[in-house]
């Protein structure tokens, strides 16, 4: 996990100037997740592995918005694309799989762009719950293999390269979740069905 972090770091420092261009095509399915999410104005929203801070744009500018990353460079652009919407946004840089937050902190947690990229993601998943009020809810945007079947051979062919650049292409959301209370609601698909967009929502105390 280790090794496959420090990459993340150096990999996403090299992206940091140029994130925002390079991933434009991918705002319409962050935006889809806003919206089925549909947080309250007043919410405590946490963003895992924030990135440059392209969710601030579609969150409502009175919620109180933590955000981390493994990249310093990153959690600034954050920092800064707060301050110029003039939203309450805590930043830092954290660890995903172990976050510095007690439990039940968030109204909710935005795992947008994040599993497809860290080591472990169903520790991911288990910290989202363990920090997520009980009655919370986890927007999830990112690539995952289909359903109902094995990812199609294009697919199978490009993940080796994707994996090194940029992310796994084919890791199933099922099993991330399995462990946990967890339920993830209809998956939605974008961009051809490379990317899902989903909710899930604690099923401890039903």
């Amino acid at each position: 996990m280790t090794l496959t972090n420090r990459w993340n770091r150096v990999r996403y420092r090299l992206y940091a100037p140029i994130y925002d261009v390079v991933a434009w095509p991918l705002e319409r399915g962050r935006k889809r997740a806003l919206e089925r999410l549909d947080p309250d104005p007043d919410s405590r929203i946490l963003i895992l592995g924030c990135g440059t801070g392209r969710d601030l744009d579609y969150l409502p500018s009175t919620a109180s918005v933590t955000a981390v990353d493994l990249v310093p460079s990153m959690v600034q652009r954050t920092a800064d694309r707060g301050a110029d919407h003039n939203q309450d946004v805590s930043v830092g840089i954290a660890d995903a799989h172990t976050l510095p937050f007690d439990d039940n902190t968030f109204d909710a947690v935005l795992l947008h762009l994040v599993l497809s990229v860290v080591p472990d993601p169903g520790a991911v998943v288990a910290e989202t719950e363990r920090v997520l009020a009980p009655d919370g809810r986890v927007s999830i945007y990112d690539k995952f293999s289909p359903e109902d079947g094995d990812p199609a051979l294009a697919r199978r062919v490009a993940n080796p390269v994707a994996r090194l650049l940029f992310a796994d292409l084919n890791r199933p959301l099922e099993p991330m979740v399995s462990a946990t209370s967890l339920t993830v609601g209809r998956r939605e698909p974008f961009l051809g069905g490379l990317y899902t967009v989903a909710v899930a929502h604690s099923t401890a105390d039903s």
